[in-house]
């Protein structure tokens, strides 16, 4: 672990090197960071898409006792967002990395409702890649793994935007069922693909910001399956 202050004025908070690869958490003011693999992954200012991503895709699921399954525990925005709305009956969350989750814990769970303590919370210490199970499971499928699939901080995670990947996820919706992802950048070709896959695509801009002092924009790319 390295703590101390970098020449931006950011203060490191810990630095340590994993099977998934090299995971910086730093802090500016109020506000926290993730750097993975030298790359700007999440902060803690990112809260309206993140927000955004699991209340629009809802918003767009019929029924009640709804089953959800996010991709990327991150800050946990996008988690508690999910639970917010009362039909969610069950919130299965993945995180690949642990020391994401040691941080959530220690760092970032105040800020948006402590979601892992919610008793429908289950969380999978897993590539979201790995979990889905038999087709039809989940009402709502929500991706924020990664900065988008022009601008990967991990190369493995090239396959969720890929025809096999989201097919897969895809499948494993019930019928009218939202599979959302957030990306940084727009995507056109990621929602090319999830149209070709059968889907019914709508692309969202979300002013965000994008530095603690600085707005910008967010995509989210809402398939719902028929």
């Amino acid at each position: 672990m390295i703590r101390g202050p970098v020449p931006s004025g950011r203060e490191i908070l810990e630095r340590v090197t994993t099977a998934t690869g090299e995971w910086q958490l730093q802090r500016t003011g109020s506000h926290y960071e993730i750097i993975c693999n030298g790359v700007f992954l999440m902060a803690s200012y990112n809260r309206d898409s993140d927000r955004a991503l699991a209340a629009l895709a809802l918003r767009r699921v019929p029924g009640q006792g709804l089953r959800v399954l996010v991709g990327g525990l991150g800050v946990g925005y996008t988690a508690q967002a999910a639970l917010e709305d009362p039909r969610v009956e069950r919130l299965d969350v993945a995180e690949i990395e642990p020391v994401v989750v040691a941080w959530h814990r220690a760092y970032f769970a105040g800020l948006c409702g402590q979601p892992l303590r919610d008793p429908r919370t289950m969380l999978f210490p897993s590539d979201v890649y790995d979990v889905l199970p038999r087709p039809g499971s989940y009402d709502a499928v929500l991706l924020d793994t990664d900065n988008g699939p022009g601008w990967l901080v991990r190369e493995a995670n090239a396959r969720l935007y890929r025809p096999q990947g989201l097919t897969g996820f895809l499948q494993a919706l019930r019928p009218g069922g939202v599979l959302g992802y957030w990306s940084a950048e727009s995507a056109p070709r990621l929602a090319e693909t999830l149209a070709r896959a059968g889907a019914s695509v709508d692309v969202i801009e979300i002013e965000d910001r994008i530095a603690p002092d600085r707005r910008g924009t967010a995509w989210l790319y809402l398939a719902q399956r028929h």
